[in-house]
C-alpha cells in the first residue's frame, strides 16, 4: 500500500484550490472559444457516436472519453473538449501523490503545480487528443509501481492495478509501450527490483493489461490489424536518410512542450543524480531517445515523447527541494523555481487568452497555426444556402479534412457526407467507412472540393449550377471551397 506521513497543511489546500481554479478557467475557455474543431477532433467525435473497441487509426479510449463529454455538454466543440482540462487536473493530482510518496509533501505540491502549468498541458487542456488519457493512465501505472523505487513490493494488488492502468494506457495510445519498456529496463538493471518483482508478479501485471486491452486486440484481429498498420505508416521507417539536424530540432522543440527553463532544470536534475534517479530515468529516457532517432531518420511530432515528462517533472520537483531522506522539503533552488514559474506562467497564460479570443494578436506568425480551426461555420452557411436552391441529401468531398469538419458541421441534419476515394484504397477512416457509393438513379448530389473543376466521379453528371464558399482564416490565408450540383445517372 502507498502511504506517507503528511498532516493537512494550508499549503496543500492552497495548491489543491489552484488546481481546481485552473481547471475551471480552462473549462470556461472551452465553452467560450470561437475556435472550431481540428480535423482529428472531428474524427474522434464521429467515432464517439458509435462506441467500439477500436478504430481505423487509433485505439478507442479517445472516443469513449468524448462520448462522456458530449453526454454532459452536447455535441458542439465544448462537449468534444470538456473532458480535456478535467483529465489533466486529475493527472496533476496523481503526480502530486507520486512525488509526495517518493520524496516529500513539498515535492508533491511542486509536481502538481508544475504539471498544471506545463505548456503542453495548457494546450492539451483545450484540444482533445489521445495524449490526454494516455498521460493519466501511465502516470497512475508509475504510481502503482512506485514502491519498487523504495525497495518495497507493491504486492499482487499493486501489480494488478499497474497492469490495469497500462492496459487503459494502451487503449488510449499505443505509445504506452514505452512504459512497458521502461519497467523492463528497471527490472533488468536493478537486482533489488528483480527480487521484488518475480515471474508471478510479471504474470499478474501482464495478464491484467491484456485483459483490459483484449477487446482492442480482438477488434484489430477482425479488421486486419488496421490500427497497427496505420501506426507503422506513421513511423515511416522505410525512408532511412539520416538527419542529425532533424534530431536536434526535435530536442529543441521539447522546450516548447515543457518550457525553456524547465527543460534545462530536467537536465540539471538528472545530472545531480538524486534519490530514485534510476527508477525515474528509466521512464524518461526511452521515449526521448527513440523519438529523437525517429526524427533523425524520418519525421516526428513534438508531442511524441510526451511520456517522458511526467516522471521528469517528479525528478525536477525533488531537485528544487531539499531531497534528503528526512528533509522537510525546503525549497533550495528558488531562482530556478522563479525562472520556471515565470516562463511557464507566461506561456500558459498566452495559450489561455488565445483559446478565449481565437487568435494570437500581435504575436501571430505569418503561417498562423490556428487558421485550420476557423471558417467552417461560414462554409456551413454557404453550403446550406446553395442547397436551398439545389436540394440534395448527399455531399461528396475529396479530402479527409473537408469530410471530417463538414460531418461535424452538419451533425444535426439528415445530410450525409461521403468522400470520393479515387484509387479505392482506404488511407483514412472516411475512405474506409464513408466512401461515396453511387446512390439510386437521378438522385441529386453536391460536391464540395478545393478544385476549381468538378471531379470525374463515375455515374455522376454535373449540372451548370455551381458556387464558391470563401472565408478569411488568417491575415494571409483564405480558404476557398467550390460547390457543384449534380445528379446520379441523369441530366
Amino acid at each position: 500500500m502507498l502511504s506517507y506521513s503528511q498532516k493537512s497543511s494550508p499549503a496543500s489546500v492552497i495548491i489543491f484550490m489552484i488546481i481546481i481554479g485552473v481547471v475551471m478557467l480552462r473549462s470556461y475557455a472551452v465553452f467560450v472559444s470561437p475556435l472550431q474543431l481540428s480535423v482529428d477532433e472531428a474524427q474522434y467525435w464521429l467515432w464517439s457516436l458509435t462506441p467500439d473497441a477500436g478504430y481505423f487509426t487509433k485505439p478507442p479510449m479517445i472516443a469513449w472519453v468524448i462520448s462522456i463529454g458530449t453526454s454532459l455538454a452536447g455535441s458542439a466543440e465544448s462537449g468534444v473538449r470538456i473532458m480535456a482540462p478535467v483529465l489533466h487536473g486529475i493527472t496533476a493530482l496523481v503526480l502530486w501523490r507520486l512525488a509526495a510518496y517518493l520524496y516529500h509533501p513539498a515535492a508533491g505540491r511542486l509536481a502538481a503545480l508544475g504539471w498544471i502549468f506545463l505548456p503542453a498541458v495548457g494546450l492539451g487542456s483545450f484540444i482533445m487528443s489521445t495524449d490526454t488519457p494516455l498521460l493519466l493512465f501511465t502516470s497512475a501505472m508509475i504510481l502503482a509501481l512506485s514502491p519498487l523505487a523504495m525497495g518495497k513490493s507493491p504486492g499482487m494488488t499493486g501489480f494488478c492495478l499497474a497492469g490495469i492502468m497500462l492496459g487503459l494506457g494502451f487503449l488510449s495510445k499505443y505509445a504506452a509501450i514505452y512504459s512497458l519498456i521502461s519497467l523492463a529496463l528497471i527490472w533488468l538493471c536493478q537486482p533489488s527490483v528483480r527480487r521484488l518483482m518475480r515471474i508471478s508478479h510479471w504474470g499478474v501485471f501482464i495478464l491484467s493489461a491484456l485483459i483490459v486491452l483484449s477487446p482492442n486486440i480482438i477488434w484489430n484481429w477482425q479488421n486486419g490489424f488496421a490500427t497497427v498498420a496505420h501506426l507503422e505508416h506513421n513511423a515511416n521507417i522505410e525512408q532511412t536518410s539520416i538527419s542529425v539536424t532533424s534530431g536536434l530540432n526535435f530536442l529543441l522543440s521539447q522546450a516548447g512542450v515543457i518550457g525553456p527553463v524547465l527543460i534545462l532544470a530536467v537536465i540539471m536534475a538528472m545530472g545531480a543524480r538524486g534519490r530514485h534517479i534510476g527508477f525515474l530515468s528509466a521512464f524518461i529516457l526511452p521515449p526521448v531517445i527513440v523519438i529523437t532517432i525517429q526524427a533523425m531518420i524520418s519525421d516526428a511530432n513534438a508531442n511524441w515523447a510526451i511520456l517522458a515528462w511526467p516522471p521528469a517533472l517528479i525528478l525536477v520537483a525533488s531537485w528544487l527541494c531539499d531531497d534528503t531522506k528526512h528533509a522537510n522539503g525546503i525549497i533550495k533552488r528558488s531562482w530556478w523555481l522563479a525562472g520556471i514559474s515565470a516562463s511557464n506562467f507566461a506561456l500558459v497564460g498566452l495559450l489561455w487568452l488565445t483559446s478565449i479570443t481565437g487568435h494570437l494578436g500581435h504575436l501571430t506568425p505569418a503561417s498562423d497555426p490556428l487558421r485550420h480551426l476557423r471558417g467552417w461555420d461560414t462554409h456551413h452557411a454557404d453550403i446550406n444556402a446553395f442547397m436551398h436552391q439545389h436540394p440534395a441529401n448527399i455531399i461528396i468531398t475529396d479530402r479527409r479534412v473537408t469530410t471530417a469538419l463538414l460531418t461535424h458541421q452538419f451533425r444535426d441534419t439528415d445530410i450525409r457526407i461521403r468522400i470520393h476515394d479515387a484509387d479505392l484504397i482506404p488511407s483514412n477512416h472516411y475512405e474506409a467507412y464513408f466512401r461515396y457509393i453511387p446512390s439510386p438513379e437521378n438522385s441529386p448530389v453536391l460536391l464540395v472540393t478545393e478544385n476549381n473543376q468538378p471531379l470525374d466521379i463515375p455515374g455522376v453528371v454535373w449540372t451548370d449550377a455551381r458556387s464558391i464558399s470563401q472565408t478569411s482564416i488568417s491575415y494571409r490565408h483564405n480558404r476557398i471551397l467550390y460547390l457543384y450540383a449534380g445528379n446520379v445517372g441523369g441530366q
